[in-house]
């Protein structure tokens, strides 16, 4: 059964524009009237006996007065329907108190519907559901452009450690090649029967021009030697050497104007019974 707003209802609304209406009446008499006559009407449902201006002004007022009425009776089924099935439900956090936000929410919402119609509404409205979509679409495209940024990020770190990859490797055959030569054998001497790798040659190169003597001569010398004799010399680093090392000793003698030749009668006893095939 709905309310009657003329017994149950605790208040009634005066509204701004109506003040026009009030400086229009001729009297404070008339006001006065016009006033009770509105609080009779309000509570109980009467309707005062009035003429002129105050009439006009009654009648205008009653009209707002009744469709508050109705809206507010509206507004009590429709609570008496939701009591009936439970209520609005209450949030609870973890120790069972229950939220107040919640509560003053749901508070707030009650005082929206208990307002009745023509009162203006200063409340600020939630912004549209377009304008926020939009925020939302540029909020994911920036975790997009981020996302975008780490995997370039990814990419060039990934660039960067095949590049190192590829220095380490060319190093490593740089390294092997540089081996490689030094272990290389190669033919000298007139006749071409003088073998010697890179490194022996340099390390023999570097050890004459250090005492001011001459490399090619002792090689000369061998190849003509071995060349005459037709054998096959198979360590000409070690006899090479040993000249070397007999003439630097007769030049730190201070005795540069006894220069000896180059003596191979030991040569039969030694040095024929190495093999040069591994350098090969």
């Amino acid at each position: 059964m709905a309310k009657n707003f003329h017994t149950d209802n605790k208040a009634f609304m005066l509204y701004k524009d109506w003040e026009d209406i009030f400086q229009a009446l001729d009297s404070s008499e008339e006001i006065g009237e016009l006033v009770m006559a509105l609080f009779a009407y309000a509570k109980r449902g009467e309707t005062p006996k009035l003429s002129g201006g105050a009439k006009i002004a009654f009648l205008m007022m009653r009209a707002a007065i009744e469709r508050d009425g109705i809206a507010w009776e509206e507004m009590c089924a429709q609570r008496s329907e939701c009591g009936k099935k439970g209520g609005r439900p209450k949030k609870s956090d973890e120790s069972g108190n229950t939220d107040e936000k919640a509560e003053q929410t749901a508070a707030s919402a009650d005082n929206a519907e208990e307002k009745p119609q023509g009162i203006n509404d200063t409340a600020e409205k939630p912004k549209a559901f377009s304008q926020t979509k939009r925020f939302s679409e540029k909020a994911k495209k920036a975790d997009k452009d981020i996302d975008k940024d780490k995997d370039t990020d990814i990419d060039i770190d990934k660039d960067t450690d095949k590049d190192k990859d590829k220095d380490k490797a060319i190093d490593k055959e740089k390294k092997k090649d540089a081996g490689t030569a030094k272990s290389v054998v190669r033919s000298f001497g007139t006749h071409k029967n003088i073998m010697l790798t890179s490194e022996q040659y340099n390390e023999l190169e570097s050890r004459c021009r250090s005492v001011g003597l001459s490399l090619e001569s002792y090689i000369s010398k061998l190849s003509q030697w071995l060349f005459t004799k037709g054998r096959h010399c198979t360590d000409p680093y070690r006899i090479i050497s040993g000249w070397l090392d007999n003439d630097s000793k007769r030049k730190t003698a201070a005795k540069p104007k006894e220069r000896q030749g180059c003596d191979l009668s030991w040569y039969d006893d030694f040095a024929m019974n190495f093999d040069l095939s591994k350098f090969f």
